[in-house]
């Protein structure tokens, strides 16, 4: 088992964090997910992650976070956790923006 760890100050910092347009977030259909992994993926991992954007997923990587913007549910994207640490060679836990926003909120 993996843990990953993020003091609250950096929970903050990923919940306020915005690489995507925030005019596009607010549409419906976009749920944005938070991976969080235990190291930063090297440049080689990263760029072949972001081959796997689609019209439909969209990846941006932020030290040890990656950010994943779906117009789909996760159990209806082509895309998935398990792709993704498979891609980067490495255990990765996703999340829901939402949760996170909620968490980095209690410790400002």
């Amino acid at each position: 088992m993996v843990t990953f760890i993020r003091s609250t100050v950096e929970v903050a910092t990923i919940a306020g964090y915005q690489p995507f347009n925030a005019a596009d977030l607010k549409e419906e259909s976009y749920v944005l997910y938070i991976a969080f992994l235990a190291d930063t993926p090297g440049e080689e991992a990263k760029q072949k992650l972001l081959s796997f954007a689609t019209e439909d997923d969209e990846l941006h990587v932020s030290g040890r976070e990656v950010y994943w913007r779906s117009r789909k549910n996760m159990s209806e994207s082509e895309f998935s956790g398990a792709r993704l640490e498979k891609i980067l060679g490495m255990p990765a836990t996703l999340r829901n923006s939402t949760t996170i926003k909620k968490l980095g909120s209690k410790y400002p």
